[in-house]
């Protein structure tokens, strides 16, 4: 699909090997909800960014890591691309959810 953050983070060496594969884990499932969903419909489509939120907040302190702002941003940066890569207009759909594009994650993210 899309280049994930865990790309450059394991580049960089700074996180266990652990703790960026179970990130990978939920990105993975994440792009594959996308693949599978009607993205016609915004409760499939705001359903699968819960549930990578969700994913992602379960791996945030795992394995002596967590995720720093600048981390954040890239993981909310990855799934815009990966709703645009999908095909979803990020900014229709945010508009109808009454919300603010960059605010997509809001509801559920703990990081």
């Amino acid at each position: 699909m899309i280049d994930r953050p865990t790309e450059s983070w394991r580049r960089l060496g700074t996180r266990p090997e652990t703790f960026l594969a179970r990130v990978d884990r939920a990105l993975h499932a994440f792009e594959a909800e996308l693949t599978a969903a009607d993205i016609t419909s915004d409760e499939a489509v705001m359903a699968a960014v819960e549930h990578v939120v969700v994913a992602l907040n379960d791996v945030d302190g795992t394995d002596g890591a967590d995720f720093d702002t600048i981390d954040r941003e890239e993981l909310c940066e990855y799934i815009d691309r990966a709703l645009r890569g999908a095909g979803v207009d990020v900014e229709a759909l945010a508009r109808r959810q009454g919300l603010d594009p960059a605010a997509l994650t809001d509801r559920w993210r703990d990081w």
